[in-house]
Formats: C-alpha cells, structure tokens, sequence
C-alpha cells in the first residue's frame, strides 16, 4: 500500500505543478483535447459552465485519496505526504477553468463540503495549512461567480469555506492556550 501511496502522491504532484503553471497542456488533456496547429493554445475559460471531460475523474480520485481515514494522521507520513498532493491538485481542480459549475451542484457541494469540514476538525495541522489554501482559492473562485448576490450569506460557499477556516483557527488556538497552561502548571 505504501508503494502505492507514494506513487499516487507523486502523480498527484505532477499534475497540481501542471495546472498550477497554467499549462495549455493540462487544461486540453482534461478536456480530452490535443495541442494541434489549428489549437495551439486553449484559453482558460474562467466563466466556462460545464466541467472539464475528466474532471469527475480526477475530482473522485483525489477525493478518495483525501477521503481516506485519519485516525492516526500524525504517524503516516506518506499518508499525510498524499493528502497534500491531493489538496494541492484540488486547489486547481476547484477553478472554475476546470470544474465549470460542477462544485455548485448541490451533492457534489455537499460532500465537499462535508469532507471539508471533517479534514478540518481531524486533520495535523500541517495538512489544515494547505486545506485552507485550497479553500480560499474555492471561496475566491466562487465568489466571482456569484455575481449579483451577497458571498456570505449564510449558505454560500465562502460563507462555508470561512466557518471551516475559523473553526481551524479556534482549534489552533485553544490548543495553543492548553499547551500553555499544562506547561504553566508543570512549573
């Protein structure tokens, strides 16, 4: 399993370093195209409504890939070294580039969200850092194209992107001010 982990980690780098360089390479294989001379250069099409063609793909696998138990979080680090992968790739995969509306679809939102908050709540902290990348570039992309409406009520995706964010911050901070005080009456 570990061989396995590993390699889908570095796979998972891969294609993150790719679509985070904007790489007309990478947005013409999700979408099942090739770079000829008559398209030499696809666009990003940020106001796009469909997903890529193998954006269900690459979203389920690295879900599963983030999915994955966390009961122990602090020992594998070849589990944590995957789940950074993944929400690196995944804080590409959520551009509206690449999904279109499809985080907006409710049952892909809410499990989304869901998982979210369960890496939120579970997860080291060295993983949270990048979890909360991921969800500010999902909050920035959503927020554009919510044009006409308030962001932050109650049920819109910054609106849930913010709430993880502070309960990682209230979390952080309540075991910061734990730490303090055990190591106050220690003295």
């Amino acid at each position: 399993m570990q061989y396995y982990s590993t390699s889908w980690s570095i796979i998972l780098q891969a294609v993150a370093s790719a679509m985070q360089a904007n790489d007309p390479h990478i947005l013409a294989a999700m979408d099942g195209r090739e770079i000829n001379e008559k398209n030499r250069d696809p666009t990003l099409d940020a106001a796009r409504k469909e997903p890529t063609a193998f954006f269900y793909v690459i979203f389920g696998l690295i879900y599963e890939a983030l999915g994955t138990s966390s009961a122990d979080a602090t020992t594998s680090t070849a589990r944590q070294a995957s789940v950074v992968s993944g929400l690196e790739a995944m804080k590409c995969l959520v551009r509206p580039e690449y999904s279109g509306k499809a985080m907006l679809e409710p049952t892909i939102f809410d499990e989304f969200i869901g998982l979210c908050y369960r890496m939120g709540m579970t997860e080291a902290p060295a993983v949270q850092v990048h979890l909360v990348e991921m969800l500010a570039v999902f909050a920035a992309a959503q927020t554009t194209t919510l044009s006409g409406s308030d962001p932050l009520t109650l049920t819109s995706p910054p609106a849930h992107c913010l709430r993880i964010c502070s309960n990682i911050l209230k979390q952080a901070t309540s075991t910061r001010v734990s730490v303090a005080r055990t190591l106050t009456s220690l003295r």
